[in-house]
């Protein structure tokens, strides 16, 4: 993206379909309940007679399965503008193999009559229409979260470090997102793939739920944009990235205690926090990414330390290494050595 060039910043009514689909779950209604936007009530209360509906019960068949916000998001990014059916983008093919329990044929096809589902409930409960009565929320929300980001001057390092750039960057503000919870996704389209970050309000220490928050925000947008280049990169290294399966399965008492029930979910973690120090430490805060680093390492997250080191070593051969999906085989290779 061109230095300079502030974020497309937007709300999406395929994202809120979707999440006001999770929030109807018994799952979803767990999701942060202790700091619960208006809106998110408002979906409680406007639809509680369509919690058996056939896409919330699919939905919290899907969640159960372990296909979770992220895959959602996935799916809603890449489907057609509800209540039209079908996927204008291609759905990545581990996505799909979630939904079909390791099969990806199956899962598309499952996901597809999702899609039917979600159709139905949007044209059922006219949930466009009720997503439109609240226009001024959303249009508050996408211009305090636009003028938190400034203008994201910071990505060219980042496109940098990576070697390999998106054609652009996606920034969505969601309502209906659990507050504190935010996404990163790269979605493949014919021009290239697009970088989105999707995310609820945020916490303040005094409990409010606000979109301007430039402190979080930007470091909440960091995270997750690095999220956007390292999922896919790992998907390109799922080979090499077998020898952390055999490193999880031994901790996997630990790991489950964190929340992670997948490897390369937790992988992925790791990687992304790991890359976040490290650009830390790059812009001279050594510091701060220390600090974070213990902060990490205390919270059971052992394998970030030796991740950052050999980052460290990505840095120095650069020559060698253009891109960091040529350097990550040689960084997963380290968990086939312990």
């Amino acid at each position: 993206m061109p230095v300079g060039v502030r974020p497309t910043v937007v709300w999406m009514p395929n994202i809120e379909i979707v999440l006001a689909l999770v929030n109807l779950t018994e799952e979803g209604t767990r999701y942060q309940s202790r700091a619960v936007h208006p809106l998110r009530r408002a979906v409680w209360l406007r639809y509680d007679n369509k919690r058996r509906s056939p896409a919330v019960v699919e939905t919290a068949a899907l969640i159960k399965e372990g296909f979770w916000l992220d895959s959602l998001l996935e799916v809603a990014l890449a489907a057609d503008s509800l209540p039209k059916v079908g996927f204008s983008y291609a759905l990545p093919r581990e996505t799909a193999a979630r939904a079909g329990l390791g099969l990806a044929e199956e899962g598309l096809t499952r996901l597809t009559r999702y899609l039917d589902a979600a159709a139905a409930f949007t044209l059922d409960g006219d949930t466009l229409d009720f997503l439109r009565t609240h226009g001024d929320s959303y249009r508050t929300a996408v211009d305090e979260y636009e003028t938190a980001l400034g203008d994201l001057s910071w990505t060219d390092a980042l496109e940098g470090y990576f070697g390999a750039a998106h054609r652009s960057i996606l920034c969505a503000a969601s309502l209906l997102m659990p507050a504190g919870f935010s996404f990163g996704l790269s979605l493949e389209t014919p021009e290239g793939p697009l970088a989105c970050h999707v995310t609820g309000p945020f916490i303040e220490p005094d409990g409010r739920l606000t979109f301007a928050a430039p402190g979080q925000a930007a470091v909440c947008a960091e995270r997750e944009l690095v999220r956007a280049y390292i999922r896919p990169a790992l998907r390109r290294a799922a080979l090499a990235a077998r020898s952390f399966v055999r490193v999880f399965e031994q901790g996997r008492d630990g790991f489950a205690r964190l929340g992670y029930r997948e490897p390369l979910d937790c992988l992925e973690d790791h990687l992304v926090q790991a890359v976040q120090c490290r650009l830390l430490a790059r812009r001279g805060e050594k510091p701060a990414a220390d600090a974070l680093l213990r902060f990490d390492e205390d919270g059971g997250f052992v394998y970030e330390r030796p991740l950052a080191l050999g980052l460290e070593d990505y840095e120095l051969h650069r020559a060698d290494f253009p891109t960091l999906d040529d350097f990550l085989p040689r960084l997963l290779d380290s968990f086939a050595r312990n």
